[in-house]
């Protein structure tokens, strides 16, 4: 069975240049979140920018009268599922991290860097000084946050988010590429003829999902041989009516053979009593991101200490013929 590439970086961690060397040495195409915006926009018949803006900001709230978030994701799902059933592939995306996750035939892997690190690409990328780098690299991050929170709630970088982290500071572009194919062979070679049954169930829920969200139906769906569960998240009156509502339209997709309608954890029904929601505030959940990613970039740096050390030799050896041929004659 196939197995496919899913590579996402922190923003000024070289994600891009180990996504072009992978591809060189392979010849597997490059599917980036731009081409999936532009895929799902042409399926839906809706300006790829309006789209990504509605991808940029999920959380607003006119999204919750436009479902266009909605709309966008479940787009984005149906032309993955599309890009699945080809040959190898490699998405570098952020966008693409629902559906991937949920597949065990595509190998996750996170680039990420330290901020010293970073800042230092970025200031040589854009000729940036050190305070506008990052106030970059912070915006960046925020903006990602606010994506990941709509797409994955507080399980972002939890231990089974990704198959394999790579810190890039501590690697040069060919060791990363070289341990990601190495990886993905064992990853290929655990697979099994079985896994095809949970592609074709995802590809079904994708199917009902992309119909409920042109309705504006505040549901999520998941399958499982020809049966579809869908889950109301969010409040709403006279569920029995909802339910019949969506019972007629599934049964009306190829390959549904029955539905099942269950309530999520944030739907509740009104009663005499205001009911509280308390949460933690943005920033606060903001900070506990952004110590998850350090520590699984802590984590994968230990591993590569060795390398790390001889990297740092070179760099002084390169140094120091440079300057002898600055000096000599």
């Amino acid at each position: 069975m196939t197995t496919h590439l899913c590579i996402h970086g922190d923003v000024f961690t070289q994600t891009q240049p180990i996504v072009d060397w992978i591809s060189s040495r392979t010849g597997w195409p490059v599917v980036s979140d731009a081409d999936l915006v532009e895929t799902a926009s042409q399926r839906q018949a809706i300006p790829a920018k309006r789209l990504a803006h509605h991808l940029r900001k999920p959380g607003s709230v006119l999204n919750r009268l436009t479902h266009g978030t909605e709309r966008a994701m479940a787009g984005i799902q149906s032309a993955m599922i599309d890009k699945l059933g080809e040959k190898t592939t490699i998405f570098h995306s952020a966008l693409g991290l629902p559906t991937t996750r949920q597949l065990p035939t595509v190998l996750n892997v996170l680039v990420t860097a330290s901020a010293r690190f970073r800042v230092k690409r970025a200031r040589r990328a854009q000729a940036l000084s050190e305070p506008q780098a990052r106030s970059l690299i912070n915006h960046e991050d925020h903006r990602e946050f606010e994506w990941c929170r709509y797409a994955f709630g507080d399980n972002r970088f939890d231990s089974d988010a990704y198959d394999l982290v790579i810190p890039s500071d501590r690697l040069d572009i060919e060791s990363a590429g070289r341990l990601i194919l190495n990886q993905m062979m064992c990853t290929e070679m655990r697979t099994s003829p079985k896994q095809v049954r949970r592609l074709a169930d995802l590809k079904l829920a994708s199917e009902v999902w992309l119909r409920l969200s042109k309705g504006g139906y505040p549901v999520s769906a998941a399958a499982r041989n020809g049966r579809v569960r869908l889950t109301v998240d969010r409040p709403v009156l006279f569920l029995n009516r909802l339910a019949r509502k969506l019972n007629q339209q599934i049964m009306q997709v190829k390959g549904v053979k029955d539905v099942q309608i269950d309530v999520g954890a944030d739907f509740f029904q009104n009663d005499i009593y205001r009911r509280c929601r308390f949460e933690l505030p943005v920033e606060t959940k903001y900070s506990s991101y952004a110590q998850c990613r350090q520590q699984l970039h802590d984590n994968a740096a230990t591993c590569f200490p060795t390398l790390a050390r001889q990297e740092t030799r070179q760099e002084r050896i390169n140094a120091v013929q440079q300057l002898s041929a600055s000096v000599s004659p």
